[in-house]
């Protein structure tokens, strides 16, 4: 089954609108597909949280770093 698609319209900063169209570009994607895509990171990032996981990133030189989501 189609998911229902529902118009939104928003105000973003300039420069965020930039670097969700810089992010999509790189990837192939277009502007709605990135939109969607930080959507859902953000929704399943801020439910492990929820549910007591933490959130590293491991950096080029191995070091992990915990992101402290608000």
């Amino acid at each position: 089954m189609t998911p229902e698609i529902v118009k939104v319209t928003t105000n973003l900063p300039k420069e965020a609108v930039d670097e969700l169209r810089a992010d999509a570009a790189l990837k192939g994607d277009t502007l709605t597909q990135g939109l969607k895509a930080a959507i859902s990171t953000k929704l399943y990032l801020d439910s492990a949280v929820r549910k007591g996981a933490k959130v590293f990133v491991q950096e080029p030189g191995g070091q992990m770093v915990q992101l402290v989501l608000p």
